[in-house]
């Protein structure tokens, strides 16, 4: 039962972002900016949770060693992916953006194939190739994809890839790296990478005087995304990866929906709504 409360919170965290990255956007207020913040907030809670768990000690590690390494990689994906996330909740709204990343499931249950030797059945195999097909349902101005390499239909299937291996990410680490760093640690080490990457960007185009509404603005998207990932490796504790990442993902479909279409008045295509009730489906047969 502890786990479907997590993928509760996990879902409704989730949908809280995408939120506050249109409210970014409508406010035109730098997206940089506000991210870094964002992720500068995270890595504080993130420090304070360990706190509370009772973990006072860093993991020792030798030079530079494999965890370090990839909760770094795993901060540029971040911030580079919620960069992009950004943007297309902008021009493509909360709803289809949000499809788009949660199609993403895919990546990780290729990763459990390929890494992990997980046996798929029939029914998983059908969701697979829905997934593509809700994918291209989702796309805008799909012709605009030849022509414009930085179309809001490309944004669309960059997020499907960055998602993915983000969520990727986080198996890897509950399957290889859980027993030697607490998750709290984890994922301070992963925002605060995040938060060096995205003040490098601001110092190389002296872009660093952040506004109070980025400040407020970072702080409100930072704090749940610590959560959702949290959350999200506490059900995996609980239940496995197929039932967490399925069910966190068909909740945050339908959420980001109802808030794109009721709270940003978000028009789609019949194509679109098409393509969010396949990925709901392929959600469903990944399971």
């Amino acid at each position: 039962m502890a786990g479907w409360f997590f993928i509760l919170l996990c879902a409704a965290t989730s949908t809280l972002i995408a939120h506050f990255f249109k409210i970014t956007e409508h406010k035109k207020l730098n997206t940089t900016r506000v991210l870094t913040v964002n992720y500068l907030i995270a890595t504080f809670f993130a420090v304070l949770l360990a706190i509370r768990e009772g973990i006072t000690t860093l993991p020792e590690f030798s030079g530079f060693s494999i965890p370090l390494l990839f909760a770094t990689a795993v901060g540029f994906v971040f911030i580079a992916n919620f960069f992009i996330y950004s943007k297309s909740v902008h021009l493509n709204g909360v709803g289809i953006s949000v499809a788009a990343m949660r199609v993403s499931l895919l990546v990780p249950v290729f990763t459990s194939i390929l890494w992990y030797q997980e046996v798929l059945s029939t029914l998983q195999w059908v969701g697979i190739l829905i997934v593509f097909g809700a994918l291209f349902l989702l796309l805008p101005n799909k012709r605009k994809l030849i022509r414009e390499p930085l179309s809001a239909g490309w944004l669309l299937v960059i997020l499907f890839v960055g998602t993915g291996i983000g969520d990727a990410s986080l198996m890897v680490y509950e399957e290889e790296f859980s027993a030697e760093i607490p998750k709290e640690i984890f994922m301070g080490a992963v925002f605060f990478s995040a938060f060096l990457i995205g003040s490098f960007v601001l110092l190389i185009r002296r872009n660093y005087s952040i506004k109070k509404e980025e400040w407020v603005m970072g702080a409100a998207i930072g704090i749940p995304n610590l959560l959702t990932s949290i959350f999200l490796i506490l059900a995996l504790e609980q239940l496995t990866g197929a039932i967490v990442y399925s069910s966190v993902n068909i909740l945050t479909v339908l959420g980001a929906t109802c808030v794109g279409v009721f709270r940003w008045g978000d028009i789609f295509t019949k194509a679109q709504w098409t393509g969010i009730a396949l990925a709901l489906a392929a959600i469903l047969l990944l399971l």
